[in-house]
């Protein structure tokens, strides 16, 4: 049996379904709990999903994922530049040991920039700065997708994973926490003031792309829907230097504050989530390290009170 790189393997599965992609090896540019990006040098980049990885199912993700950029066909909209879809499909690879499962590919544009994390300016003025741009362009976002609603996935993204965390998770106590944000969840999303918008559902550091001009592009739709505004904000909790010029910017575009309620429901959800993949139940991580273990569980019940949520 020959031994294949991942590169190699799914070159040949692909060309045997008769698609031609640039001959490996290819540049690994990314990399998560369910996959792995590759830079294939022709201005396209080829992401895999394995079958197994992180919450929820590998086809959703995909299906989620797909769905929205055939909606949005690599437009710009609100303050972000977005990847055109180029392609898509599934995947049947021959048993390798060194090679996971995969259960997909997709195709997409290669867009300009320098990931957000790496590009966080030291001087308090120019973050400040590079925050407010960066809530007024969500802003701008959440108003411009709105034209694409009957087109995009509508199951809410915080519902959803609220449901798969307590499925997840191991604890009484964290399962019983999940069904009581779950029910105050649904009482906000279902109030008539509150409209739904589409959320992309993980905008993060890793998922946004900055260029030397300041201009951003948003990355991975895998976790997109539709439900309140605020959501969107879950991951920066544990950043305030940049999530207060964050939400200014949102409000001064929108013309609305954020929603307190909401945004740390949300936050607690994503706190709970990084709980899971920081090595609550997943053995043999470096998060299985007790200290890290008493910091996640600290922004869990952080976020809890916050949101008025009694232990």
């Amino acid at each position: 049996m020959d031994i294949l790189t991942v590169e190699d393997a799914v070159d040949r599965a692909l060309r045997d379904q008769g698609i031609a992609l640039p001959s490996p090896p290819w540049k690994e540019i990314g990399s998560g709990v369910w996959g792995i990006i590759f830079d294939l040098g022709d201005g396209s980049v080829l992401k895999l999903v394995r079958k197994r990885g992180g919450l929820g199912s590998p086809g959703a993700l995909i299906q989620h994922e797909t769905q929205a950029l055939l909606a949005f066909n690599g437009k710009r909209l609100g303050g972000f530049q977005l990847p055109t879809l180029l392609g898509h499909g599934d995947l049947s690879l021959p048993a390798n040991p060194f090679v996971s499962p995969l259960e997909g590919w997709i195709r997409l544009s290669k867009l300009n920039g320098t990931i957000l994390g790496a590009s966080i300016p030291s001087n308090p003025e120019k973050r400040h700065r590079l925050g407010e741009q960066l809530g007024a362009a969500i802003a701008q976002f959440h108003q411009d997708t709105a034209a694409f609603a009957d087109d995009l996935p509508h199951t809410d993204p915080i519902e959803r994973a609220v449901g798969q965390l307590e499925t997840a998770l191991a604890k009484p106590e964290d399962k019983r926490l999940c069904q009581r944000i779950r029910e105050r969840w649904l009482r906000l999303s279902s109030d008539p003031a509150s409209e739904p918008v589409f959320l992309h559902g993980d905008i993060n550091f890793s998922n946004i792309l900055v260029t030397a001009t300041g201009e951003f592009a948003l990355l991975d739709f895998a976790e997109c829907g539709m439900g309140p505004a605020h959501a969107d904000f879950r991951h920066f909790e544990d950043r305030p230097e940049i999530r207060d010029a964050l939400f200014l910017g949102y409000q001064v575009a929108s013309g609305a504050p954020v929603d307190a309620e909401v945004y740390y429901l949300a936050a607690t959800v994503n706190a709970l989530a990084s709980l899971y993949f920081g090595g609550a139940v997943q053995p043999g991580v470096a998060a299985n390290d007790p200290r890290v273990g008493m910091r996640l569980r600290g922004m869990v019940r952080h976020c809890m009170q916050k949101a008025g949520i009694e232990e």
